[in-house]
């Protein structure tokens, strides 16, 4: 295998073999010509150095590829120059002098803000509790937007700032998990331009509850906490018609946009970021049977980290909408991820998510044995098959919504609500 100098290359060369990014990804298919316009991409890109197994006619500078990996480490990573090419998924029309200090007032509203919602909740346990926590999980969102967009045009990325965050998000998470878990993106959120630091921010959540569900240290939940918030940074290297699309990408594009796992981890490997943190954000799309990428990596190589992010990703990918897909529930990401289709994903993780989250999770609406709808609020540590549920149009002795613990009996789960009837539910309880 040979390289070659994408900046000796000619407008309709052909190759006999495909052209190759670090030995994974496919830039070109054999016998399709090298274009100009791929070339100027390529160098926007950051790609100075393409694969091939045979030369195209004898290009200059060709050297083996096995020599030039003497000298580089395990990972071979090419980064993206941000000179020439800065297009993010964020909408920068935001941008304006007030970002300049907006770490430090952001951080400290995030406080202001939870220890009004703690005392509020000290002295009233349930009123308005619901809206108090989406209030603060927006804030929590707005500052996701804001380090993303902080890299973008200062290329700073703040760790101590980030932990901090994060261990914010930690205590927050303890004590309002089940309210977090009952915020679901609209459809509309398939619209909207920023759902990358929407899909961090939740994945970071879902990471939080599985590490605290296996008594993971504070220490590492914070340095997994702050992986899962950057684990897409990757993506502001590469162009938005790569992920913003609603049609099929062809087999380059997709190879193309899996290079986001190695562009995030140069960009934190330039920031000085833990060893532990890069190679979660590395690794994030790597399967237990070592059909992910970019290294295929098997389920003995993979880091705690990669694993737990790779859980997360993936279950808030189902139950999110995106440019190409509608959403799926809860109850059927579960069921998926509980499937474990090829043994993609580790089965400690897997059984982690399902007892903190349920076999049937909350926010789902069941139907019961007895006849009666509910909606899960909790789950059931003892196990997971039996959740607490609310039911619909009951109330208790004090006025407030009526809860039972689902059993194998009357109050037994018979199945999940169907779109049409979930319709019927909603709209009785509006």
């Amino acid at each position: 295998m040979v390289s070659l100098q994408v900046a000796e290359l000619n407008n309709k060369q052909r190759f006999p073999t495909r052209l190759i990014l670090d030995n994974h990804f496919i830039v070109l298919d054999n016998n399709i010509s090298f274009t100009s316009t791929l070339q100027s991409r390529l160098v926007e890109w950051g790609f100075k150095t393409i694969y091939s197994d045979e030369r195209p006619g004898a290009p200059k500078a060709a050297v083996p590829i096995e020599t030039e990996k003497k000298a580089a480490p395990e990972t071979v990573v090419h980064s993206a120059s941000s000179k020439n090419f800065e297009t993010v998924d964020i909408d920068l029309d935001t941008l304006n002098e007030e970002y300049e200090n907006k770490s430090d007032a952001m951080n400290a509203k995030l406080k202001d803000t939870l220890t009004d919602m703690n005392i509020a909740i000290k002295n009233f346990p349930n009123k308005n509790r619901m809206e108090n926590v989406t209030t603060v999980y927006n804030e929590f969102l707005a500052y996701t937007h804001q380090v993303f967009t902080r890299y973008v045009t200062h290329k700073e990325l703040r760790l101590s700032e980030i932990s901090e965050t994060i261990s914010l998000l930690i205590d927050f998470i303890k004590i309002n998990k089940k309210y977090l878990l009952l915020l679901q993106p609209s459809e509309e959120h398939k619209l909207d331009k920023n759902f990358i630091t929407s899909h961090c921010l939740r994945c970071t959540i879902l990471s939080i509850i599985i590490a605290l569900q296996i008594n993971m240290p504070r220490s590492k939940i914070i340095e997994l906490g702050a992986a899962a918030l950057i684990h897409e940074i990757g993506q502001i290297k590469l162009p938005p018609q790569l992920y913003l699309t609603d049609k099929p990408l062809s087999p380059q594009a997709r190879n193309l946009l899996a290079t986001h796992t190695v562009l995030g981890f140069n960009i934190l490997k330039e920031m000085n970021f833990p060893l532990p943190v890069q190679v979660g954000v590395l690794e994030h799309h790597e399967r237990e049977n070592g059909q992910g990428y970019p290294r295929h990596l098997t389920g003995d190589k993979i880091s705690a980290y990669g694993k737990i992010l790779a859980v997360a990703c993936s279950y808030e990918a189902i139950t999110s909408p995106r440019h190409y897909k509608e959403a799926r529930s809860l109850y059927e990401a579960t069921i998926e991820v509980l499937m474990n289709k090829d043994k993609r994903y580790d089965d400690i993780v897997i059984k982690a998510l399902v007892a903190a989250v349920s076999l049937f999770p909350i926010g789902t609406y069941v139907y019961l044995a007895n006849g009666k709808i509910g909606q899960v609020t909790e789950s059931n540590p003892a196990d997971p098959r039996l959740p607490i549920v609310e039911l619909i149009g009951e109330k208790n002795e004090a006025g407030n919504p009526k809860t039972v613990m689902t059993d194998n009996d009357k109050n037994k789960i018979v199945r999940v609500l169907n779109k049409e009837e979930l319709k019927g539910v909603q709209a009785y309880i509006k």
